[in-house]
């Protein structure tokens, strides 16, 4: 608690001493010449792209407002296209109508939603402007059955044969619990029992041996109109190909047709183009006293990881001869404001953190079609529409003298 009030002095002061320091260059004091300083200051770069889907970017002379809205229009304003409407045409598995229908509204298509016409709520009739048709049509029926007993076959005899050539006993996890035909009498009867296709003949089967899973990839795209023929270059398909939509035992069976959508995440969390978009504050840490040999270990590797590293000492540039290593800023971005280092009283003495308020690292992670690059600019094109169109409502306020 001491060492928590001690880091909330330390860290209002240094932001006082901040704004202070901003304080003695002129400030902006109109709308426009705000405007003038932003645009005059304002500076963006990428700092990391740990993955097609991620992106890491820095905003420096910016305004809260302005990094918040990009935020919210991530989330909530940029179109995309989700299932809409499920057509339940069989459905024999365990899981019910309404459930099935909403796994399958949250998985993101891989189509560019600008290439479609949005569809008018109670009035549109659905077209092939408007909407994409998926059809799922799966089954778990003898076949399957038959094909996964070979695949277990198959791997028991692989594993034997390595335990007998590397002279061991046991074998890998997945082939455990594989028995052969003969060894289990209900086998037979329950392949016989998944062929049949009418569910007044299908009864309770003990020690069912099959699970067949049915995934997002299963969907098929159904050109409608002349869509094959527009679309032909889309590749519609979902996104990932793996999302596990249902598991279905022997006898059991689901048939629907999916029509998709353009929307927005402001009407359904399922239009969201991204998984989070978040930003924080970037984080200056200064070391207002070196920090050497066990307490730089200690604060390299247990309190702030990836922010500091070690490096050897120099007594000619003033480093007690005695001293081995000593600790050094490598990466401030790294840096989450964590307190843990205040629990020491040293540490907390010689390291400096304080926010900065007009600099920001910004995060976007896609999980439709576009690119986080493409959603950052869409959600700039939105700004831009927003700030014009209330530009144009004050001008005629202005004009018409309300």
């Amino acid at each position: 608690m001491v060492a928590t009030g001690v880091y909330e002095v330390q860290e209002a002061a240094l932001v006082f001493k901040h704004n202070v320091a901003q304080q003695a260059e002129p400030q902006p004091t109109t709308p426009q010449e705000f405007l003038d300083d932003f645009s005059k200051n304002f500076e963006m770069r990428i700092l990391e792209r740990p993955s097609p889907e991620h992106l890491i970017l820095e905003f420096n002379k910016a305004d809260v407002s302005f990094v918040n809205a990009l935020r919210r229009i991530l989330l909530s304003e940029i179109p995309t296209v989700a299932i809409e409407m499920v057509f339940m045409l069989d459905n024999t598995s365990i899981i019910h109508d309404e459930v099935l229908a909403h796994r399958m509204g949250l998985i993101p298509i891989h189509f560019d939603s600008r290439r479609l016409q949005e569809f008018e709520a109670g009035e549109g009739e659905p077209t092939d402007r408007n909407t994409i048709v998926f059809r799922l049509a799966v089954g778990c029926d003898a076949e399957d059955v038959k094909e996964d007993l070979e695949r277990k076959r198959e791997a028991q005899q692989r594993a034997q044969k390595r335990a007998a050539k590397n002279d061991i006993e046991e074998v890998d996890s997945e082939d455990e619990g594989v028995v052969d035909k003969a060894d289990n009498p209900e086998l037979e009867e329950n392949i016989t029992l998944a062929s049949r296709t009418k569910r007044k003949e299908t009864k309770e089967i003990p020690k069912r041996p099959f699970t067949k899973h049915v995934y997002s990839g299963d969907l098929t795209w159904i050109p409608q109109g002349d869509q094959a023929e527009r679309f032909k270059d889309a590749k519609i398909r979902p996104v990932h190909d793996d999302i596990l939509i249902a598991k279905l035992r022997p006898g059991q069976s689901i048939e629907l047709e999916a029509h998709a959508r353009k929307g927005i995440g402001r009407d359904h969390a399922k239009y969201s183009p991204v998984a989070t978009a978040t930003y924080r504050l970037y984080t200056e840490i200064v070391l207002i006293q070196p920090v050497y040999d066990e307490l730089a270990e200690e604060l390299v590797h247990v309190y702030e990881p990836g922010v500091f590293e070690l490096v050897p000492t120099n007594p000619d540039k003033g480093d007690p001869a005695s001293s081995r290593v000593k600790a050094r800023v490598c990466n401030p971005y790294a840096c989450t404001m964590s307190r843990n280092y205040m629990r020491n009283p040293q540490l907390a003495k010689a390291i400096r953190m304080v926010r900065i308020p007009d600099r920001f690292i910004f995060s976007i992670e896609s999980v439709g079609y576009h690119r986080p690059a493409v959603l950052l600019a869409q959600a700039l094109q939105v700004l831009q529409g927003k700030c014009t169109r209330l530009q144009d409502l004050a001008d005629q306020t202005v004009q018409g003298g309300g």
